[in-house]
């Protein structure tokens, strides 16, 4: 088949990068214009990219009936809110924050240390404590990248190890039973398995960019980045990649090393056939996929998808009739006192319940814990109550009203994406392996022609990239961010393109998109 693009491309580069200086030309290809797949932020990332620098037979398979991935906005309440992604992480070297107009994104009010901390005896904790123990987190967090930490030691064990040595250090005088719940809640903030698996060593790769840590949407969601990711509208959301997409296409196997180098994969109901594929599925898809490939992937990167950390956050929308809490209110945190361990033993995993902008009438309860499974499945009807009284117990002053409706995400339970986002794992750590590893290309040795040239050759066949890898969890510095995700797609995009213009063979191949 032709092009799945009829429109004219824009020029360029999403990522500005000047080594990609020109698009690809026919004569870079000889007779035959090759075919990529791509299969599932990053994916549209890395389409548009090679889209822009020439090279058009593209093709996107997608899991679910939407594109975007985790980005996930819908309407409710006043406006929309964001099951998945939220924030813009900073601006500089942010490609998200580049891409938006100047005023699209508005900076949230909310922050940690401008919210309620609350023991669950209903009791807030005086700002005094509060900015002394967050003083302590911070100098720990300061000192961290200087320390000569463990490899094997998790984020959490390290945390309250040296918590409990910087009070000593200092001789603080302070409720050592507070200070523990104050940290458990805090370690709910960094992840699910900030406790259990999460590395201290590596906790320091990412790279936060500079500028405003927390920027929204405003009353848009984060689908508006992806419109102009994709150059859509509200008559044509996918924009210039409106040919190109294939929804509802459940990935059953990808044979990778066949005989005439291209690769097949087999969905429930087509199969393509491409020259390349770009993986960019979740790192949790591919946890779960241990017969996706055949054969099955390198060890390196088997040994990266088995050991990186993919973690899971429960986002709960609680929507009321009018809002029951004052204006400069922006929501609290919540400290459970052992005495106090509620009945329903999820409940304690929502670390608090906050604001959210341009939601008048809206809380977001965040849930991070082992029992987050649970709560995707639970019925809707044992949620609201467990949600209505963990406010009453929390807000004994406020007068909490039923709400109106309430949503929750279900990333874990999701198959297109089996949780949130990738983080650095000590496990990883041990085994020495992480993003970098998982993101080199797979080659294999496939016989070729070439064009005349003056030039000698003395071999046939040429190691040709058929299996990229993109997504969040394949970025070192920004893993579990959209930025993260984008870069990783042009990356991508990046090393194809190089391929095709560095060439010494033409492509040979008899592979369909259909």
């Amino acid at each position: 088949m032709g092009s799945c693009w009829s429109k004219k491309n824009a020029e360029g580069s999403l990522s500005g990068n000047s080594h990609v200086h020109r698009s690809l030309r026919k004569s870079d290809f000889g007779q035959y214009e090759p075919k990529v797949l791509i299969l599932g932020v990053a994916g549209l990332a890395c389409a548009v990219e090679l889209k822009n620098n020439g090279l058009n037979n593209v093709r996107i398979v997608e899991m679910s009936d939407r594109i975007g991935g985790r980005v996930k906005t819908m309407k409710f309440a006043d406006n929309y809110i964001d099951l998945g992604a939220q924030w813009v992480y900073g601006e500089s070297e942010n490609l998200v924050w580049q891409m938006a107009d100047a005023d699209e994104l508005g900076k949230s009010d909310g922050t940690i240390t401008n919210m309620n901390w609350i023991r669950s005896n209903g009791k807030k904790i005086s700002q005094g404590v509060v900015d002394q123990i967050l003083k302590l987190i911070t100098t720990i967090y300061d000192n961290m990248q200087d320390d000569a930490i463990d490899p094997t030691i998790t984020f959490g064990d390290y945390l309250s190890k040296m918590f409990d040595r910087e009070v000593e250090k200092q001789n603080i005088r302070i409720d050592k039973k507070l200070a523990k719940e104050f940290i458990v809640t805090f370690k709910k903030m960094e992840g699910n398995m900030a406790d259990t698996d999460m590395s201290a060593y590596d906790y320091w790769s990412f790279k936060p960019c500079d500028g405003s840590g927390l920027l929204n949407w405003r009353d848009k969601g984060f689908k508006q980045f992806l419109r102009h990711l994709v150059h859509g509208d509200d008559l044509n959301e996918h924009g210039v990649l409106k040919d190109c997409i294939d929804l509802n296409q459940r990935v059953r196997q990808v044979e990778w090393d066949r005989p005439d180098g291209t690769v097949l994969v087999s969905c429930e109901k087509e199969k393509y056939s491409a020259d390349q594929v770009v993986i960019t599925v979740s790192l949790g898809v591919l946890k779960h996929s241990s017969t996706l490939f055949r054969p099955s992937l390198p060890d390196a990167h088997c040994k990266a998808i088995n050991s990186m950390g993919f973690g899971n956050v429960c986002k709960i929308f609680v929507e009321f009739q009018e809002k029951f809490w004052p204006d400069d209110w922006r929501g609290f945190n919540a400290l459970w006192r052992e005495q106090d361990m509620p009945a329903q033993p999820w409940l304690k995993d929502i670390y608090g319940f906050h604001v959210y902008d341009h939601q008048p009438r809206v809380l977001l309860g965040w849930a991070c814990g082992f029992h987050v499974e649970g709560i995707e499945t639970m019925k809707h009807s044992a949620l609201v109550e467990g949600v209505v009284h963990m406010l009453q117990h929390f807000l004994p002053n406020f007068q909490v009203l039923r709400p109106n409706n309430l949503v929750i995400s279900k990333w874990g339970a999701d198959p297109a994406h089996y949780g949130s986002y990738s983080y650095p794992s000590a496990l990883a750590t041990e085994n020495d392996t992480g993003p970098e590893k998982l993101a080199q290309p797979i080659h294999v040795q496939v016989a070729v022609s070439r064009e005349p040239s003056e030039m000698s050759i003395s071999s046939t066949t040429q190691a040709r990239p058929v299996l990229f890898f993109a997504g969040e969890a394949t970025s070192s510095d920004h893993y579990s961010t959209v930025h993260g995700a984008i870069e990783s797609g042009i990356r991508e995009a990046e090393r194809i393109i190089s391929f095709y213009r560095s060439s010494t063979y033409s492509v040979h191949s008899n592979s369909k998109l259909r």
